[in-house]
């Protein structure tokens, strides 16, 4: 028997791509939002994919993929189903923009979290409709997932890459259990990050990353609160999907389907993309930083190995004359992910996102002014 017969209005039967869609919210006006449900179902029982993309208003490349990737050669080699969401956030890809217009908070910081919720108060906004429906989406994600990846692009030019994440743990339950369980879906994690075969970076250290809310992202909470392994691919420019990066995804995505066993054939080479690996584990990081208003002149591209001391961009004034002895320099050994956008800086500003070596552990307790924070 299969897992997963329907998703809202989407009804799966068995060799064949089916649609329909969930209701999300309704607003003032009176019309609704709905995510658009795609399921894909194999002729004999397997695993459960859940592929989603469309958070983020600007980041079309996601759902760039998902409509390529399905067809009915997919579905005559599947075994198990798939189950696609290719618009998270209808209001954002309409208007391109990353926060939707009913909704001030970015919407992948809307998941949900470990951390005990406060009695109600009058003086505190409850949940909005928004995080309502990602609430409900993510009941049902792990109710049927075996594994999520969740689409997005970073930055113009940027590399395609897929994020490691950090996992958390609650001291004082059970930690040896705890941890362990932990470790095996890291391990799990990982694994499916090989097979998708792109560039794979660390996420930030997890203090910084409840301080982000990104333990709030998509993936995260299926990660941490479900226990399904999950993870985030970014794909380069998202306003304008490259097709080099769209079908090395698409392969990337095939792959993981092999390694779950719903696929029966050989792995894929990810062909048209830079896939870098240094040998040891890295992770994002937001560098170098200016120290005074500047025009910068960035002297690398995405995707290129620096070391530390080596020249990355030039400081100019407005004239565009040299500041200093003109130069900003890479404060790490690691390569570029993307160039941040523009050329004007102000002071404590990043130029790059840069992957540089990973000094902090991957498996940590939660913070305890996080876990207590709120009882």
């Amino acid at each position: 028997m299969f897992k997963m017969k329907s998703i809202g209005t989407a009804k799966a039967k068995s060799g064949s791509i089916q649609y329909g869609q969930i209701e999300a919210l309704t607003h003032p006006t009176g019309h609704r939002e709905f995510f658009p449900v795609i399921i894909a179902q194999g002729k004999t029982e397997g695993p459960c994919l859940w592929l989603t993309a469309g958070i983020h208003g600007p980041e079309q490349v996601g759902p760039t993929v998902l409509y390529k990737l399905f067809n009915q050669d997919l579905i005559e080699n599947l075994r198990g189903t798939i189950i696609a969401i290719p618009a998270l956030s209808p209001a954002g890809l309409r208007t391109m923009q990353r926060e939707p217009y009913h909704d001030s908070t970015d919407p992948n910081r809307l998941w949900p979290e470990v951390k005990p919720k406060s009695e109600d108060s009058p003086d505190e906004d409850p949940p909005s409709s928004l995080e309502l429906a990602y609430k409900r989406l993510f009941d049902m994600i792990s109710a049927s997932a075996d594994c999520m990846i969740d689409y997005h692009a970073a930055w113009t030019g940027s590399i395609s890459f897929a994020f490691r994440d950090r996992m958390a743990y609650q001291p004082g339950l059970n930690d040896g259990k705890e941890i362990q369980e932990a470790e095996h879906l890291s391990a799990r994690q990982y694994e499916l990050l090989k097979a998708y075969g792109h560039t794979i970076i660390l996420e930030m250290p997890i203090t910084r990353l409840i301080k982000e809310d990104l333990h709030r992202s998509s993936t995260s909470a299926i990660m941490l609160l479900a226990k399904i392994p999950a993870f985030t691919v970014e794909l380069g420019t998202g306003h304008v999907p490259d097709p080099a990066i769209v079908n090395a995804s698409i392969a990337g995505t095939r792959n993981v389907m092999r390694k779950l066993g719903m696929l029966n054939s050989e792995y894929e080479p990810i062909q048209g993309i830079k896939v870098i690996d240094l040998g040891f584990p890295v992770r994002r990081c937001s560098t170098p930083r200016v120290k005074k208003a500047c025009v910068v002149l960035h002297c690398v591209q995405s995707g290129e190995i620096v070391k530390a001391g080596d020249p990355i961009a030039e400081m100019r004034d407005i004239w565009g004359r040299p500041i200093g002895n003109g130069y900003l320099y890479s404060e790490y050994d690691g390569f570029v992910i993307g160039r941040q956008h523009g050329i004007y800086y102000y002071p404590g500003a990043p130029i790059l996102a840069m992957a540089i070596p990973n000094d902090e552990p991957l498996i940590v307790p939660y913070p305890k002014d996080y876990i207590e924070k709120e009882r």
